[in-house]
């Protein structure tokens, strides 16, 4: 079985922790991994050769980084890159060109949290089973509470080995219906976990959803010319969710009623459920949090010291840019000051203060009117793109490492408190030569603009130019 991870959402709901470039599958919300590291670590049995990643673009490096970092064997040309956001049936119907007909994937999500893993494991294993024999397997969560932010499935009275023909599926309910649905059993949380043959999927795809199904075939076409997949192939897709285009639909779905310790971890009030408590029902992630008198509350800091007095179901998510105050019963909201900081425009929600890149990372330590200060990380043997600017003027000073300077037609090594002034329009890269150690470097940035899209690449060894 392979197993194809779907890791492309903006994790909108848990910002500022989240943000459209580093989205929550990116970060570490549970434990020191991130959610992306957990979800491979949890099925993998093959070193990372058995994982394929679905996603855009600009994600490819930092989940090559991740999972990398975990498992040497990980290929890159397992990240399958969507030219365009369109929603699960396409993503996944794409995903479905790079495996061969027989093949049984797993489609899962970068971002689910799993208490029992072997668990997890061992019902995937009897999916398998299931979708060997021509079914797309779905897995159902036992509901433990009425839940109103969950579709629903019901399963029919028809065994498939240890699952069950489906019924329906369902929208998300209201409470009563809920509360119904727990009460007579029979209905599951819908997670999103699916198992098949992929020739099953693309036939069911075909008979269920023949405009999305020729789309497909003409991408298809493209990649057996060797030719480029772009954005407008892609758009082509209409917006659809895998639920509506086949699920709903198809007489082949069956369901595994399962209890893993499963969690979407769609809010931060998801997040704080799984999270250990101290003896006043806190969730704080850093030993700099002093409270008194404060109960039920959720803290999650980066930076600062944070001290509360006589709070009660608050929550409180720091970051150097951004600060969110909540009633904890308020949290599935964020998505609206989201919305509201779209439509200004607003930088916060796009990046956090340490941006990565495919030749390692930069943080904004300090800005202001004319001048920008970043403390540069570059990995070893790694380059930024030979560039210049034609607003801005940098200043490059070496923290640590040796840095192999490109300006203009020189080429300048740096130690440890060497200094290069880089002025406006000229030619100039920065390279870590080290074959082990990271290149630390602090970059002041003076001009009268200062954006990122100031940037004229002439050689890029990541084909960014």
């Amino acid at each position: 079985m392979k197993y194809v991870i779907l890791a492309g959402g903006s994790g909108s709901r848990l910002w500022p922790m989240s943000r459209k470039n580093t989205p929550k599958q990116f970060i570490n919300l549970v434990n020191d991994k991130t959610m992306l590291q957990n979800t491979v670590e949890r099925v993998t049995k093959q070193d990372g050769e058995d994982i394929f990643v679905i996603s855009n673009n600009d994600s490819k490096f930092i989940i090559n980084d991740q999972i990398s970092s975990l498992f040497k064997k990980f290929n890159e040309k397992n990240i399958i890159i969507e030219p365009c956001a369109r929603n699960t049936a396409p993503a996944i119907a794409y995903g479905c060109l790079f495996f061969e007909e027989n093949d049984i994937i797993a489609i899962l999500s970068s971002d689910h949290h799993i208490t029992n893993p072997s668990k997890f494991n061992e019902i995937l294993t009897q999916a398998e089973e299931i979708a060997r024999e021509n079914y797309i397997v779905t897995l159902g969560i036992i509901p433990d509470s009425p839940r109103t932010g969950y579709g629903y499935i019901k399963k029919s009275d028809t065994t498939i080995k240890s699952g069950y023909k489906v019924e329906k599926f369902v929208e998300k309910p209201d409470l009563v219906t809920a509360e119904k649905y727990v009460k007579d059993g029979g209905f599951y949380w819908n997670a999103g976990i699916f198992i098949f043959k992929v020739s099953v999927l693309l036939n069911e795809l075909k008979r269920l959803s023949p405009e999305l199904f020729e789309n497909l075939l003409k991408i298809k076409e493209k990649i057996s010319n060797k030719k480029e997949i772009l954005i407008s192939d892609f758009e082509r897709f209409k917006k659809i969710s895998i639920d509506y285009a086949v699920m709903e639909k198809s007489d082949k779905i069956c369901v595994i009623p399962s209890e893993f310790g499963w969690s979407d971890v769609g809010s931060f009030k998801s997040l704080y459920d799984i999270l250990p408590k101290d003896d006043n029902n806190n969730v704080f992630n850093s030993s700099d949090i002093l409270s008194i008198d404060t109960k039920n509350t959720f803290i999650m800091g980066t930076t600062r010291k944070i001290a509360t007095i006589g709070l009660n179901d608050i929550t409180i998510i720091d970051t150097p840019d951004a600060l969110l105050v909540a009633s904890s019963n308020s949290t599935e909201k964020v998505k609206n000051i989201v919305e509201i900081l779209e439509k200004e425009e607003d930088e916060v929600i796009i990046n956090q203060k340490t941006i990565y890149r495919p030749w390692g990372s930069y943080t904004i330590l300090d800005e202001g009117p004319n001048y920008k200060v970043k403390q540069l990380y570059i990995r070893p043997e790694q380059s930024i793109s030979l560039q210049y600017h034609h607003h801005r003027s940098e200043n490059w000073t070496v923290a640590s490492g040796i840095a192999e300077v490109t300006k203009g037609d020189e080429i300048i090594t740096l130690k440890p408190s060497d200094t290069v002034f880089i002025p406006a329009t000229v030619h100039h890269r920065l390279h870590n030569p080290s074959k082990v150690r990271f290149l630390k470097i602090i970059e002041v940035q003076t001009g009268e603009y200062l954006g990122e899209d100031d940037i004229i690449r002439i050689k890029d060894n990541y084909k960014r130019v």
